[in-house]
């Protein structure tokens, strides 16, 4: 039984789910990207609505509850590709044939409850019972497998997509000097919070099958529900400045290497590091906050894709980390004079935020600003 204090919880899910699926639609960011989130949302508002539909319309229930069952396994690979568009990595023709074999055995088992007599619907969801005969029994059973797939499936979608997320922000390194507004670190927060709220919905589960029911506040859910919904609302509508990481990103075959098509000879290379040297000794071109390899590569007269083979293999260095030890050398007389504030420090030197330079600083001295103020201050023996 549903408590009182759920059914406006799942009725506040519900709008919130509903609301944030239109904003999707109507969103001005990437089509395929609006087209999967609205899906999330769309697959949430479903989910919640089940105290609803067992209080207002126990006639449909029997029907609603297998559908679920098919929202349920829709969710991992929604949410997976949702933040493969996200990071520019999908295109409609991509989906992939296993993502789609749970739903659809999903959606056969839920056709195959939907053809059960209304008695067997009602014994089987209502009261809890198991019908007499192989097919209810052979239905039930599926159903079952089909739970265990999901949660092995969410574990799966989860890991690859962190390692997305992880090749995402790796590749940036190697495009921008500037980060922060492109790293889509809410993401993480959003996979941390889908765990909680998975974690919390399969203790629930548990403790409501093995007596300890108690021990849970059923309430629980719908609450940690509707944070989720109203934080992916609230942080998918910032618009990300748009990546170049298509068409500079290396070839996806692992057996290739990195740079096993470029034409770029050792001399050139040479040459290419030289002007680059000079572009930020010279030219103090690392002060540029929206300094990106494509600026750098019409500065120095070359191809994008040739300046990161140079950076990486004749500088043993990534974009971002070579342009951050020239912002870190800059400021650090700055630093040692305590003039300025660390904050107008970061931003004179190229960086466009405290927190972005603070990183970059104790990464390359291993100390913070302070610190390496007050250690450089100190009389030497």
């Amino acid at each position: 039984m549903h408590t009182d204090g759920i059914i406006p919880l799942s009725a506040a899910c519900l709008g919130i789910a509903l609301a944030g699926a239109m904003a999707a639609v109507r969103g001005t960011q990437d089509r395929l990207a609006s087209f999967y989130l609205s899906l999330v949302f769309g697959v949430f508002a479903g989910i919640v609505s089940m105290p609803l539909v067992f209080t207002y319309a126990p006639s449909i229930y029997g029907f609603y509850l297998p559908a679920v069952l098919v929202l349920l396994l829709i969710l991992p690979p929604a949410v997976f590709y949702y933040v493969g568009a996200k990071t520019t990595e999908l295109r409609p023709s991509t989906i992939r044939w296993r993502d789609i074999v749970l739903p659809v055995v999903g959606g056969v088992v839920m056709i195959g409850y939907w053809f059960q007599p209304a008695a067997n619907k009602s014994a089987m969801f209502i009261a809890g019972e198991l019908p007499a005969g192989i097919i209810p029994s052979t239905l039930v059973l599926v159903t079952f497998i089909l739970i265990f797939c999901w949660v092995v499936s969410s574990c799966l979608y989860l890991v690859a997509t962190l390692r997305r997320l992880h090749k995402y922000r790796s590749e940036l390194r190697s495009l921008y000097s500037n980060l922060e507004d492109r790293e889509l670190r809410w993401l993480d927060w959003f996979v941390v919070s889908l765990v909680a709220l998975w974690a919390a919905t399969a203790f629930t589960f548990v403790a409501d099958n093995t007596g300890f029911d108690r021990l849970v506040v059923k309430e629980l859910i719908c609450v940690l529900t509707a944070c989720l919904l109203l934080f992916v609302m609230a942080f998918a509508s910032i618009e990300t400045p748009e990546t170049e990481i298509e068409e500079h990103a290396p070839s996806n075959d692992p057996s290739e290497p990195k740079y096993a098509r470029s034409a770029l000879t050792e001399a050139h290379a040479e040459q290419l590091a030289t002007r680059i040297r000079a572009a930020m000794t010279q030219d103090a071109l690392y002060l540029d906050p929206n300094l990106s390899l494509q600026k750098l590569s019409r500065h120095v007269g070359a191809l994008p894709n040739q300046i990161s083979q140079t950076l990486n293999e004749q500088m043993g260095s990534t974009f971002f980390d070579y342009i951050a030890h020239h912002r870190i050398e800059a400021a650090k007389p700055l630093i040692f004079e305590g003039e300025a504030s660390t904050l107008t420090v970061s931003l004179d030197v190229g960086f466009n935020s405290r927190s972005t330079f603070y990183k970059a600083f104790k990464r390359e001295t291993g100390m913070t600003p302070k610190a390496y103020r007050d250690a450089a201050s100190q009389p030497r023996d």
